[in-house]
């Protein structure tokens, strides 16, 4: 289980960061914390186009979105939360999704006073179960750790036994909560399915027939990944592969292209699926490096029979194992290799393998060069190649 933890103020020093530390080391056996900063964002602006919202926003919205729950760390300044962390909030329940909807959130504090920060917990519970925010906030519980500076030893540990064990109780509540709302979820997309997965169902297709497990395995196996986005411009599927260039996540799925790219990289994004849908072209390749290794990738419009747009698929993989077989002269070795065997059949397929193949092919090769500079270094066709810098 995975938990976003936002530090509640920008101040340079905190307790309640040193809370959140403490939370993320003292239960990494329970789930994998992540504290969140919110200095680098700016001030909230609900007019502000999203095309021009800082990277710094959209990151710190992922970083929320992929998490199983939230926790905010609350400090207390006049009985009221800080301007800042107004102001983060209200970044994650704005343009253009609300990612807080039913999310699984807890509210803690510590402050110099023996009140802790409870006027200010209150405050956030009540902006959090707002209906603009509705997101699922934790009852019955609260941590409210007060006299910080008696409260934490100097290696940033609570001595305060029984305030550490208020927040092993609360802790542990949240977790189970967060476990029950998501079963509660899968539960309600399953009832939504027109068509229930069959495990021993078969897929027909004109050069033969797969089970689903097979074509699953398949997608799984081959040594690229794959990701769909469908007509409606929704984020629709992506093959389930392990250590993947681009790191998906299911909550993502049925996003809209808008929502899953960052704000710089959506007017090129647009730009490839609008030329896909157009006609103009079928496919744009992007080589670039990733994770320190060469890699490519390459979209292309997916049409049915008759033509008709179905959606941009993306394939992305290393080519350094091509790339290196080359250098090797593998290539090289087999079309010599034909040669020295008398296979006169051999020079004419060498000979196209080098040039003449080109020329059936020159179109979609300028298309994808003109198409890799209008996408520009950051950007990804399906759901953002930029997510992983």
């Amino acid at each position: 289980m995975k938990f976003a933890a936002i530090v509640g103020t920008n101040a340079d020093f905190s307790y309640n960061r040193l809370l959140l530390q403490y939370m993320k080391k003292h239960f990494k056996q329970l789930a994998d914390i992540d504290v969140l900063e919110i200095n680098q964002l700016p001030e909230f602006d609900q007019d502000l186009p999203y095309e021009e919202q800082s990277m710094a926003v959209w990151k710190f919205k992922q970083a929320v979105k992929n998490a199983d729950g939230v926790i905010f760390s609350c400090p207390e300044y006049d009985h009221a939360i800080p301007a800042a962390l107004i102001s983060a909030i209200e970044w994650l329940f704005y343009n253009p999704k609300n990612i807080l909807e039913r999310k699984p959130t807890m509210v803690v504090g510590v402050s110099y006073g023996t009140q802790a920060t409870s006027r200010a917990q209150e405050q956030v519970r009540q902006i959090l179960a707002s209906p603009d925010c509705n997101a699922a906030v934790q009852a019955g519980h609260e941590v409210l750790v007060g006299r910080a500076a008696q409260s934490f030893s100097k290696d940033g540990n609570i001595t305060d036994q029984d305030a550490v064990a208020n927040l092993e109780e609360s802790f542990t509540s949240f977790v189970q909560m967060t476990d029950a709302l998501s079963k509660q979820t899968e539960e309600d997309d399953l009832m939504t399915l027109k068509q229930p997965f069959v495990n021993d169902a078969y897929i027909n297709f004109p050069t033969g027939r797969l089970t689903f497990k097979e074509a699953q395995q398949i997608f799984s196996t081959i040594p690229f990944e794959i990701d769909l986005i469908d007509r409606t411009d929704h984020f629709a599927w992506y093959s389930d592969k392990p250590n993947r260039e681009h790191v998906r996540h299911v909550n993502e799925i049925g996003e809209t292209v808008k929502e899953c790219h960052p704000p710089k990289a959506l007017p090129a994004v647009k730009a490839i699926i609008n030329s896909f849908k157009d006609g103009s072209r079928d496919m744009v390749e992007r080589p670039l490096i990733m994770h320190g290794h060469r890699t490519l990738i390459q979209y292309y419009a997916l049409r049915d029979v008759d033509g008709s747009y179905l959606g941009t698929i993306e394939f992305t993989g290393s080519v350094e194992h091509i790339i290196g077989l080359f250098e090797k002269g593998a290539f090289t070795d087999v079309m010599s290799g034909a040669s020295k065997h008398g296979d006169d059949a051999a020079k004419p397929a060498s000979a196209d393998a080098t040039t003449g193949a080109s020329e059936d092919t020159g179109a979609p090769v300028d298309d994808a060069a003109d198409g890799a500079d209008q996408a520009q270094a950051d950007t990804d066709a399906t759901t953002s190649a930029s997510k992983e810098d």
